[in-house]
């Protein structure tokens, strides 16, 4: 594919290099620049080359790659062995020449990085050998990236420069700024390696809050005309950043204040997962693991919970404080599988900020009622409040009320029909909850869990 590199190139003396201060500028219009070189060069193929003159051989790299075209070295097979054959180790035995030579090859590898490819992995290599042996500023400060990031080693750069972005103490503008790199470098492909290897990380990096915080950063950018990726930089890893960002935390919750930035993010940016159902489309956390979704939800349990009982509060339920020990007990053992909240219209002036997602009631019920859903295995509970019942139905029920939904009428609620909490010895099925402070009705709604899901808890757990 390519034509071996001669070696052997004569070294000029450290002092002599140093002399020109070493800076690279942005790169060019990459793309704009190889389709003109390429048109130059098609002019000129017949005549062998003839006239073509030194700095268009020297920008030939920005024509190694087009968008949908060949690469070069199927078009231009001849120019292309000449270049790695002649033209460059001649360039570079000129070490004032090795910046204006090395450059383009640098711009290239880092705009089409492409890790998987056969015929880069061969031009990363090539790359490698000429930054090895060629001499002045600019090569020595490639030899220094290959040094710190193996740079030139495809399958390394991307965990290595990641690592390195992620965990810098500086904002990550002026980690650029310290390599060397123009500003726009995190749009390059390359830099996409270097956020997939972040991703990449152990999980005893990725739980570090200055690397969850970095992550967040780096992986926004301003919307530009015709994106629909909701300014995620690099959509093709929208999904492997929400599994990075909860995979450390699958076995148990982060702290508070880590798990309410999380979620912050992941509500805003992919929206809420639980409304992945039939009766909602549009949602970004396709593609991202089963495990990472059942994770937010879960999270997102006890911020529902916790909502639902400082409305409660405000609303002036007089038995708020026992709802609240009867079902935080249940969620602090983990068995709340699924939470949401339908509130009233006095309920919903105020939650100020209390919940990432919540239905309203409509119609059918008092302005500070709310209804609290739970699913515990395959049983739904609805837990009015304000002197309303407890139900609980069947979730494959027919009747059953979907979760998730933006509206729901007090009356429909009502009339599903509840499962039985008193084993057929009252005329309701339905649980009241009476005498609190006696633990009456939350022995009932124990006993009626314990027997329907398998879940077991004392009296200290629920009543205290």
């Amino acid at each position: 594919m390519f034509a071996p590199l001669p070696t052997g190139f004569v070294k000029l003396s450290e002092a002599v290099e140093s002399l020109s201060k070493f800076a690279l500028a942005a790169p060019p219009a990459l793309e704009d620049l190889g389709l003109r070189m390429r048109k130059q060069y098609a002019k000129v193929r017949e005549t062998g080359y003839q006239g073509l003159s030194r700095g268009a051989i020297r920008r030939l790299p920005y024509a190694m790659w087009i968008e949908g075209g060949p690469p070069l070295y199927e078009v231009e097979p001849e120019l292309v062995r000449a270049y790695w054959g002649r033209h460059l180790p001649e360039a570079l035995a000129q070490p004032r020449a090795a910046k204006r030579w090395l450059s383009p090859l640098f711009y290239v590898y880092c705009h089409w990085f492409r890790r998987g490819q056969a015929d880069f992995q061969a031009f990363a290599k090539r790359l490698q050998m000429v930054v090895a042996i060629a001499q002045g500023p600019a090569s020595h400060w490639m030899r220094d990236l290959q040094e710190s990031y193996r740079w030139f080693d495809p399958d390394e750069v991307g965990l290595q420069l990641g690592r390195k972005l992620v965990t810098d103490l500086v904002p990550i503008q002026e980690s650029l700024n310290r390599m060397n790199l123009w500003a726009g470098f995190l749009e390059e492909r390359l830099a996409s390696e270097a956020f997939s290897g972040a991703l990449r990380l152990p999980n005893q990096e990725l739980v570090l809050e200055p690397v969850i915080q970095r992550l967040m950063t780096w992986s926004r950018s301003e919307l530009r005309s015709g994106q629909d990726h909701a300014g995620f930089r690099y959509p093709e890893h929208q999904a492997a950043l929400a599994d990075a960002l909860v995979r450390p935390w699958l076995q148990s919750p982060p702290p508070e204040k880590i798990k309410n930035s999380l979620l912050a993010f992941l509500m805003k940016h992919y929206g809420d997962p639980r409304q992945l159902t039939s009766v909602h489309t549009g949602h970004r956390w396709h593609g991202v693991s089963p495990a990472t979704v059942s994770a937010v939800k879960r999270w997102l349990v006890g911020d529902t919970l916790r909502g639902f009982m400082r409305i409660l509060q405000l609303t002036a339920d007089e038995i708020w404080s026992y709802r609240q020990k009867f079902w935080m007990a249940y969620y602090d053992v983990g068995v709340i599988d699924e939470a949401w909240v339908v509130l009233g219209s006095h309920a919903h002036a105020q939650a100020k900020g209390d919940f990432h997602g919540y239905g309203r009631l409509s119609s059918g019920a008092a302005s500070d009622q709310s209804v609290l859903f739970l699913r515990i295995g395959g049983i739904q509970f609805m837990e009015w409040s304000h002197h309303g019942s407890l139900r609980a139905s069947r979730i494959d029920a027919p009747d059953c009320p979907p979760m998730y939904l933006r509206e729901y009428s007090g009356t429909d609620l009502r009339l599903v029909r509840s499962m039985d909490f008193h084993d057929g010895r009252t005329q309701q099925p339905q649980l009241t909850h009476m005498h609190s402070d006696r633990g009456t009705w939350q022995r009932r709604a124990r006993d009626f869990i314990a027997k329907h899901t398998g879940v077991r808890l004392n009296d200290q757990a629920i009543i205290g």
